[in-house]
């Protein structure tokens, strides 16, 4: 019988094709192949800690970082420069992606809701009058937005100076 041997250029295509990114129009690091692919879903902080430091520049040396940009950084800052690459949606970045300390809509939905009752039950408690309330009520929301703002801009600065 008759075998067909695959030629060595169709086995480096079909090597290449396994760690070639479309979208981006070039070849995935090892990093990026393991998250982006295997395992689909963004690395956390202390797995990159984990990784070796030439995985990690390898990272950004495919998003266009001269080897001078990234020699003689610490591995830390290393895997905080490569963490945003490694997940597009900066979810681990951003920790705290909704206002009120929350992670998801369902935790800043139910947050909210148990913000307002304690504070409508703390100022029925206090005594304050229907109008009184309403008008603190809004003040302490009006304070929770300029601070969630304030956070916001912190975290855009951060991520500016990350990439």
């Amino acid at each position: 019988p008759k075998t067909s041997m695959a030629s060595p250029e169709a086995r480096r295509a079909t090597a290449q094709s396994a760690s070639w990114d479309p979208d981006a129009g070039r070849a995935l690091s090892a990093l990026e192949r393991k998250y982006l692919r295997e395992l689909r879903r963004a690395p956390r902080r202390g797995e990159l800690l984990n990784e070796s430091v030439a995985n990690l520049k390898s990272v950004l040396q495919a998003r266009g970082w001269a080897r001078t940009d990234i020699s003689g950084i610490e591995k830390e800052e290393l895997a905080l420069r490569v963490l945003p690459y490694l997940d597009p949606t900066n979810a681990v970045v951003d920790d705290e992606p909704f206002p009120l300390a929350s992670n998801c809509m369902i935790q800043f939905v139910l947050r909210a809701i148990f913000l307002a009752v304690v504070l409508v039950s703390t100022h029925r408690a206090v005594g304050l009058p229907g109008y009184l309330n309403a008008t603190l009520f809004g003040t302490e929301v009006l304070a929770l937005t300029a601070r969630n703002l304030r956070i916001r801009r912190q975290k855009r600065e951060k991520m500016r100076k990350l990439l």
